[in-house]
């Protein structure tokens, strides 16, 4: 069998699903896919890179742009939704998409942001926003989920989401609509003391 990255990343993703993040190393993927560890680096100068392509594997799937006269908050809340299930069916999902920095979820999220009317700066922003509520909230959820030492917490996991994803977008709606307001994009972010 001839590997490529996809090969790899298959191979990955099934070698954590059986052993965890943390056990995953090149000599031991080298093992499972036939081949010596170092032979793996012709395709992915490193584990982050590797990390990189196993979480666009979990994501692409599921980050589609919003169908034609969907609205973007409708989408975007939608697009939360289907995120959330395509890391939780991973094991270790969560921090493999922690660990990486994937490119293409920011552009596929923030095309749809400018055409909804978002400038360019909010667009990204917001994207940024998404995306790392979405990664912490992965990862928290996984957590307590999966902790024995712990009694689970008594709340809804769906609700707390939802209200979560919600508050999100409410805000982002705010936004919009006060960019709109003013009749142009505001070009840096609000800055607020902390204190």
């Amino acid at each position: 069998m001839r590997l490529n990255r996809e090969l790899v990343t298959q191979g990955a993703l099934k070698l954590v699903g059986e052993v965890g993040i943390d056990e995953l190393t090149t000599r031991r993927l080298g093992k499972e896919l036939g081949v010596e560890g170092p032979a793996l680096y012709r395709h992915f100068k490193s584990k982050s890179e590797l990390l990189d392509h196993m979480a666009a594997a979990i994501l692409l799937p599921v980050l589609t742009p919003p169908e034609t006269g969907e609205a973007w908050d409708e989408w975007l809340l939608a697009l939360g939704r289907r995120s959330l299930k395509a890391v939780t069916q991973y094991r270790d999902g969560a921090k493999i998409v922690a660990a990486s920095l994937p490119v293409e979820p920011l552009n596929l999220l923030s095309k749809p942001l400018r055409e909804a009317g978002f400038s360019p700066h909010d667009a990204v922003y917001a994207s940024k926003l998404f995306a790392r509520f979405m990664v912490g909230w992965q990862l928290q959820e996984d957590n307590e989920l999966h902790r024995r030492d712990r009694k689970e917490p008594k709340y809804n996991h769906a609700e707390a989401f939802e209200f979560a994803l919600g508050s999100i977008i409410d805000g982002l709606r705010v936004r919009l609509a006060g960019t709109a307001q003013n009749g142009k994009a505001r070009k840096r972010p609000l800055k607020r003391s902390l204190r």
